[in-house]
């Protein structure tokens, strides 16, 4: 009777992970490819929509309400949103791809927003540079005046690979331990990959997290459930006329072992999206599948949160002219 019960439970998980799960298009109008998002984060009734901010200066944060969310399950009718205008950047640059922040804080060729997260009224963001790697900077979200006030404080996150446009494009709030956790894109090893637990002041010292084992394709986004369980987005990028990205990310790995990732069947050669689970154990990461997703290309998930019964989720517009989109996926 017990491997009858193992052999059931292990034929509907299998299911689970091997099969598309269905999502629905949340209809609004922030879908031009401008936008780019590249996070999503909650705040108080709202899920917050976070552009990259790199290319198109978009200095502003969206904000959708929940309610709003739920109820065009129902109607398919467009939800409203509202812009928190960031008040105190400054570009500078002959392409403008520099910032200045509160006129005092220098960040030179900065490469764009990759992830966020909410702690009551402050919010954290990451910001990539092409010269310092990457930043963790806060700002205060206030209601009255639809303003992000960021504040002075900076951290740097310390270098992990030296891999072309990957940074940390993960950030999660540990909320009884008060902590955040920067996650880097490329895990591919339990040597050098880490992610980093850092105080919301951002004035002390940051503590890596090793993974006890491997995570071969990119970490997009995570969202902590608890103190010691994050649900986040695992893609592989690759394209016939592009591989460079797989390539970098899977150099001087055992291949075969690549390929048991693959949790559809699906070969390397093919876009891949799943939802994994994260568990931190002991001071060790470990992680699980929870379900696939996407093999297609245009699904590039950049940021994830909890809602409902599953996620909403995040699709930039890249690669290529595409429209953003933000989706519900039930679990």
């Amino acid at each position: 009777m017990k491997w009858l019960l193992f052999l059931l439970l292990f034929i509907y998980v299998d299911d689970v992970v091997a099969q598309p799960h269905p999502v629905i298009q949340i209809n609004d109008s922030l879908t031009a490819h401008r936008y780019e998002f590249s996070a999503l984060a909650k705040w108080r009734n709202t899920i917050v929509l976070v552009p990259q901010n790199r290319r198109n200066i978009i200095d502003s944060i969206y904000f959708i309400d929940t309610v709003e969310i739920a109820a065009s399950f129902n109607n398919n009718a467009y939800v409203k949103h509202t812009a928190f205008y960031i008040d105190d950047f400054t570009h500078v640059g002959p392409r403008k791809d520099s910032l200045f922040i509160n006129k005092k804080v220098l960040i030179n060729n900065y490469d764009g927003f990759e992830a966020a997260v909410v702690k009551n009224d402050t919010i954290f963001f990451s910001l990539e540079s092409d010269t310092s790697f990457c930043y963790l900077i806060k700002g205060i979200i206030n209601q009255n005046k639809k303003t992000i006030h960021i504040l002075e404080d900076t951290q740097h996150i310390p270098n992990t690979y030296n891999i072309n446009n990957a940074g940390y494009e993960s950030l999660a709030l540990l909320p009884h331990k008060n902590q955040l956790l920067a996650f880097f894109e490329c895990n591919k090893d339990t040597v050098n990959a880490s992610a980093f637990l850092f105080s919301p002041s951002l004035k002390t010292k940051a503590k890596a997290l090793k993974w006890a084992e491997p995570l071969y394709f990119r970490v997009t986004d995570v969202y902590a459930l608890n103190d010691s369980e994050l649900i986040g987005i695992n893609r592989l990028f690759t394209l016939p006329n592009y591989t460079g990205e797989r390539d970098d990310y899977l150099k001087d790995v055992d291949i075969t072992k690549v390929k048991q990732q693959l949790t559809n069947g699906g070969t390397l050669d093919y876009c891949f999206d799943q939802l994994i689970k994260i568990i931190i154990r002991k001071n060790k990461l470990y992680w699980q599948p929870v379900a696939f997703i996407s093999l297609n290309l245009l699904d590039n998930y950049e940021g994830i949160v909890p809602f409902n019964k599953g996620v909403l989720m995040v699709v930039d517009g890249e690669p290529g002219n595409v429209p953003c989109k933000l989706v519900y996926l039930r679990l």
